[in-house]
């Protein structure tokens, strides 16, 4: 199967089990209302999704320089280990890590809001310096990516990327190129809920 066909079957996936036009508008999580509801969750859950997931995040991840991938706990752990897992397969090791909405309140490290794995070099994972790339299922207006971000910068992180499955019409990746963090997505939405495929992701399959 050619890649062609993976992002057609990851879309018409997306399509299928994600997205829900509503009769009636409904509040979501960003404060707004909309006539549409998103939940990648339920495919990012999903290994076959996830593997797709995965490959078609990871050259943007790799191309970005990033030394580490993760997010705002939970939705980023099953996409941070899907692309961690492509990377792997490309030659190219990412230690995943994640952000808590709280600092822990028990153990050794009870001061931090981020568990990460061990790193390689031997210094922990999230400090000065370490390049990190932020990955999020649904962008509307970017506030938990946007969490995630802010809370590595607090670290003395690099976010070299920040890259969605889905950005929602609202376009709340301006959010992050306003802070100087290159944005990337697979698909985007309309206002009516339909989905496309973003033109670099279409143009780097050809």
């Amino acid at each position: 199967m050619s890649d062609a066909d993976d992002l057609a079957r990851l879309k018409s996936a997306i399509e299928r089990h994600c997205i829900e036009i509503l009769p009636e508008p409904v509040q979501l999580a960003s404060g707004g209302w909309s006539n549409y509801y998103c939940d990648v969750r339920v495919i990012a859950l999903h290994p076959v999704y996830a593997r797709l997931i995965g490959a078609f995040m990871a050259p943007a991840v790799i191309a970005s320089g990033a030394e580490a991938v993760g997010g705002m706990a939970m939705g980023c752990i099953a996409i941070a280990s899907a692309v961690a897992d492509a990377a792997l397969d490309a030659g190219h090791t990412l230690p995943t890590f994640f952000a808590r909405p709280q600092a822990k309140d028990h153990g050794p490290q009870s001061k931090t809001q981020i568990s990460a794995s061990i790193s390689e070099d031997g210094a922990p994972l999230i400090r000065p310096g370490r390049r990190v790339a932020i990955v999020e299922d649904t962008v509307t207006q970017g506030g938990s990516a946007m969490r995630a971000a802010e809370v590595a910068l607090a670290e003395g992180c690099e976010v070299t990327l920040v890259i969605s499955v889905v950005e929602r019409h609202e376009g709340g990746g301006a959010r992050f190129r306003e802070r100087g963090i290159p944005y990337r997505r697979l698909f985007f939405t309309h206002e009516d809920g339909s989905l496309h495929v973003d033109e670099a992701i279409a143009a780097s399959i050809r």
